[in-house]
């Protein structure tokens, strides 16, 4: 007759192959598309302001690209653990069962036995410091990559709140121009909807929060000058010195891997045939013997005769060599780079400075005629668009100096929109609702008695 013990592991094995991979992959793409319908429409998302710091907490919690660093940074503390853990002794557990799958009366009966191993294993001792030096070399790479990493997806955020703001006072601008507003509008309006979604949705990717429409506030940004990086930029930073460092590292950690083969190997291990064993009969216990538990022993040094050793030093020493001379290059042209940097934001500052005292100076002129009037409003309306797209120019050489030396420290007051360094004075538009400022848009008074005259007018 049948066993029904002896059955059950066959009819288990015949319905873990009755599910078939159409069913497991059907099953995950239902789970897939109900999350996906479940997402809401953008336009139904509630739109949220973002202060500057809420920004960097969202940023820290919950972007991509930080928590690969931290599984990064796990992985590589796991690794320098293990350097440890293999001198944990290995267990095994072992079952054996025996039985006839159809019993008659003159089978045999069932005979199962259960049996612990013991395996201990030392390292090989040449390899072991080698190793250890490896893997805690790659955990300190790992902290840096992370720390390089949030600079720059710091310098991507200050990118993202800058350009937001001098997208909404572009808007504000070109409204004031009367050119504009006889202008087909409402094309015009849908592409600054369309730029508004746009840099909403990129927002949202780099925070990895997608719970609301996320609305910047530039007011609540750190000031930052290019004064705040004129001495730093003597030297690079620390993480840059760090990077140039771990490369060159590198390089001479693969010269010593390489030296370390022409020494001689060391292996020790402890084995254990059955430390315990239990049969079910007169034979089972503690097996601690003097022929049961041996230690191993042996040593070998290999002679490298076909020289592929020696091939692999004279490379590795080649590209030692060589990397010290791609990072003297590089240090060349980052000097250069940090100068021209900082000597072109100076350049745009002094640039900025002189042109608003033209503005100042222009609305400031007295007994003019209306027609100068007309040209002396679209001539203001003019620089501002223009001191608009050279700031927009110069956020890319902050974020390239917020990514190579951060933020500064001393620098956490926030910076008014109005009166931000290297923002233009508004003096024609007044601040309407963002996004398109529509027709409720008002001026404001200037310093010119006949120009507020013809504005209002």
């Amino acid at each position: 007759m049948f066993s029904v013990r002896s059955i059950l592991p066959v009819l288990l094995a015949c319905c873990l192959a009755a599910c078939s991979v159409e069913q497991r992959i059907g099953d995950a793409r239902r789970e897939l598309m109900s999350e996906y319908n479940a997402i809401p429409d953008w336009e139904k998302l509630p739109q949220k302001q973002l202060s500057w710091e809420k920004a960097l907490h969202l940023l820290e919690t919950g972007n991509l690209d930080l928590q690969r660093c931290r599984n990064n940074i796990r992985e590589a503390e796991r690794q320098c653990e293990r350097i440890f853990t293999d001198f944990i002794p290995i267990v095994d557990l072992g079952h054996y069962y025996s039985s006839a799958l159809i019993k008659s009366d003159t089978s045999s009966p069932s005979y199962g036995s259960f049996d612990v191993n013991v395996i201990f294993n030392i390292p090989s001792l040449m390899r072991l410091p080698v190793d250890h030096y490896t893997r805690s070399l790659e955990l300190y790479k790992a902290r840096q990559d992370m720390a390089l990493k949030k600079r720059e997806l710091v310098a991507k955020l200050w990118q993202q709140f800058r350009s937001d703001d001098i997208a909404h006072r572009t808007i504000r601008t070109e409204e004031a121009d009367a050119k504009w507003r006889e202008s087909n509008q409402q094309i015009r309006r849908r592409e600054q909807e369309l730029q508004q979604r746009e840099r909403e949705q990129n927002l949202c990717a780099l925070l990895n929060d997608y719970s609301a429409r996320w609305s910047p506030v530039p007011g609540t940004m750190p000031r930052l000058q290019w004064s705040d990086y004129r001495e730093k930029a003597d030297t690079p930073d620390e993480l840059t010195q760090i990077t140039m460092a771990l490369t060159l590292e590198v390089a001479r950690l693969q010269k010593l891997g390489v030296a370390v083969r022409y020494l001689p190997d060391f292996n020790v291990n402890f084995f254990s045939p059955s430390l315990f064993s239990s049969t079910g009969g007169s034979t089972g216990g503690f097996m601690s013997g003097d022929t049961d538990v041996r230690v191993n022993l042996n040593t070998y040094l290999q002679l490298d005769t076909r020289l592929e050793i020696w091939s692999e030093w004279a490379r590795a020493k080649e590209n030692y060599h060589l990397v010290q001379q791609e990072l003297t290059h590089n240090m060349h042209e980052y000097r250069n780079k940090m100068k021209l940097l900082l000597d072109s934001w100076k350049t745009y500052d002094d640039w900025l400075l002189s042109t608003q005292a033209y503005v100042r100076f222009r609305q400031t002129q007295g007994g003019l005629t209306p027609d100068e009037l007309s040209s002396l409003y679209e001539e203001d309306l003019a620089l501002q668009q223009e001191m608009l797209d050279q700031e927009s120019k110069n956020v890319e050489r902050e974020c390239a100096l917020i990514q190579e030396y951060g933020l500064p420290a001393d620098n956490s007051t926030p910076a008014s929109v109005f009166n931000y360094p290297n923002r233009m004075n508004h003096t024609i538009v007044e601040q309407g609702p963002r996004g398109c400022g529509g027709p409720d848009s008002t001026f404001k008074k200037t310093s010119n008695p006949q120009l507020n005259s013809y504005l209002t007018s």
